[in-house]
Parts: C-alpha cells; sequence; structure tokens
C-alpha cells in the first residue's frame, strides 16, 4: 500500500507519496488562505502523476491546517509527527528543533518508546 503524507503549514504546504519507504513524488506549494484548495492540488497532481486514485493510498495529515484535509485517512499534530519520524528513520535522536513559519519548537522524544516526553512551543511575535 503507498502512503501519503500531507503537511498543511500556516506559510508553506508539502506533500509526499510514498511506496514503503522510497518517495515517489512530492509537491510544496504556498499555503496562502486557502488551504484546503492548495493541499487538494498538490495531491490531486500526485494522483495524476502516478496514475493512482485516492483508494489506493493511505493519507495523514499534520500541521497548521491538518484539519481541512477532507480526503485524510488520519490527522495528528506536528509534534506526533516529528517524533514518530525521528524514532523512524533516527532511533538514536531524542530531540527535535522545528522552526516554522508562525512557531518554532523543541522536542524531546523518550528513548524508550519514541514518544513525546515534552515540548516547548513560542509563537511569532509581530
Amino acid at each position: 500500500m503507498k502512503t501519503c503524507g500531507v503537511d498543511i503549514g500556516s506559510l508553506e504546504t508539502k506533500v509526499v507519496l510514498l511506496d514503503d519507504k522510497n518517495i515517489m513524488g512530492y509537491r510544496v506549494g504556498r499555503s496562502t488562505f486557502d488551504f484546503k484548495r492548495v493541499g487538494n492540488n498538490l495531491f490531486n497532481e500526485l494522483l495524476e502523476e502516478h496514475n493512482l486514485k485516492k483508494n489506493d493510498i493511505y493519507v495523514m495529515s499534520t500541521g497548521y491546517g491538518r484539519n481541512t484535509v477532507s480526503f485524510a485517512d488520519d490527522r495528528i499534530t506536528e509534534i506526533t509527527a516529528h517524533a514518530r519520524g525521528v524514532q523512524y528513520f533516527f532511533p538514536e535522536a531524542h530531540s527535535v528543533i522545528d522552526i516554522g513559519g508562525q512557531d518554532s519548537k523543541a522536542i524531546v522524544i523518550s528513548e524508550k518508546t519514541g514518544s513525546v516526553i515534552d515540548f516547548q512551543m513560542n509563537d511569532k511575535f509581530t
């Protein structure tokens, strides 16, 4: 089964299509004010490029606009997504720093379980 990750951040939307551990394709675009439209367009571009249908893919969404992705099978916070990604790809790492468009996060990950122990976040000031 193929999987797709959709990260709708405050500034950028990222969509990646995976077949097992291999990246089949990806798209990046400005999130603008219309998270739903941008996420749908990027996702549909990948489907068309690889001659796939939504039913062929398990979709997980994350990020600031994760709840606008109506085609997602599940949703998680970006904090959880970071922890799971680090646990999978770099199990020896136990912290993540995410500097995003609207906030920054420092995340501490358990050495035993790979779950989030603690995190701190600050908001961008304008």
